[in-house]
């Protein structure tokens, strides 16, 4: 924040003063004791970030890798505002998934009428390394994706004014094994994760911080079996841990107690654990006719959902 000093007054006093000592003039004192002017107002500047959708590059690890930057209008930078990472699917072009994600979750509104900045980073070769042996050739080139979401905080921190506590990575399918591995890596910098049709096969997963989970998976995805098992997913070789499993295995990490919930939610059985480390919670939205997509806003609206269980479990 820059402030910027005046010094009308001053500054004019003093000019006329050295005008009429250069004119020849002695300056006459006054005969009565002059009304106090009183000291101009500090006028404090609020810089204010410009909305825009843009597409940034960096360098991480000697591979040049882009995300896609969106900031609502009105942002303040003198507020500390959230981020929230959108992690597309498997990207066969570059940008298809990308913009995909964008048109069926709609972010873009709920950032701008909630005030986070959204970011869409972009894989290479539109693959995510998620562990667990997936995917080519992100993992045969070992790319550290967690130094590339710390790439990207890096940059944005040089013109935000980025929330400490309220970072989040939210994905869709392979996207969504991504926030998951962030989740166990990232955890002192996530405060929350959300996966929807995915699953965690990264491991071991040993986060040093407690992090919100929140899962949306389908019975009917063929790819990402909610029972578990191998699937269809990329080359088909992916033994996946049932769905129910990724939640208790976070239970279990962020320290929570007491049984698991359950709650009927219409389209959807809601099973999950409140009682955890540091105010965190675990969410399992389960779906019997749900496969491998991102559920339609008129059956389930999970984009508004995700970001109200983000909004509910900033770090402490």
């Amino acid at each position: 924040m820059k402030i910027l000093k005046t010094c009308l007054y001053p500054c004019l006093a003093v000019a006329l003063l050295i005008g009429m000592v250069a004119c020849g003039q002695t300056p006459v004192p006054p005969t009565a004791t002059p009304t106090a002017v009183p000291s101009p107002t500090l006028t404090a500047v609020v810089a204010t970030l410009q909305p825009t959708d843009e597409e940034r590059t960096l360098t991480v690890d000697g591979a040049e890798r882009t995300y896609l930057l969106h900031v609502p209008p009105g942002l303040d930078s003198s507020q500390p505002a959230p981020v929230f990472f959108a992690l597309h699917g498997f990207d066969t072009e570059k940008h298809f998934e990308i913009s995909d994600l964008q048109n069926v979750a709609g972010f873009e509104a709920i950032s701008d009428q909630n005030g986070f900045i959204l970011v869409y980073p972009s894989g290479l070769d539109g693959v995510w390394n998620v562990g667990g042996g997936c995917c080519k050739p992100a993992v045969d080139n070992n790319v550290d994706e967690a130094a590339f979401i710390r790439a990207i905080l890096d940059d944005l921190s040089s013109t935000a004014n980025i929330d400490a506590k309220r970072i989040y990575a939210a994905g869709f399918s392979m996207g969504g094994m991504l926030a998951f591995k962030l989740g166990c890596e990232m955890s002192d910098t996530l405060a929350g994760v959300a996966s929807v049709a995915g699953s965690m096969i990264y491991e071991p997963c040993q986060p040093d911080q407690p992090v919100s989970i929140f899962q949306v998976n389908g019975k009917a995805d063929t790819l990402v079996p909610y029972e578990g098992g191998v699937g269809g997913f990329m080359t088909g070789d992916i033994d996946f841990p049932p769905a129910e499993q990724v939640r208790d295995t976070w239970a279990q990490l962020d320290g929570c107690t007491g049984a698991v919930q359950m709650e009927d939610k219409g389209v959807a059985t809601l099973t999950s654990y409140e009682s955890c480390q540091d105010s965190t919670a675990v969410e399992l939205y389960t779906m019997d006719v749900l496969g491998n997509n991102w559920p339609t806003q008129y059956v389930l609206p999970v984009s508004q959902m995700i970001w109200d269980f983000f909004a509910a479990h900033p770090k402490p």
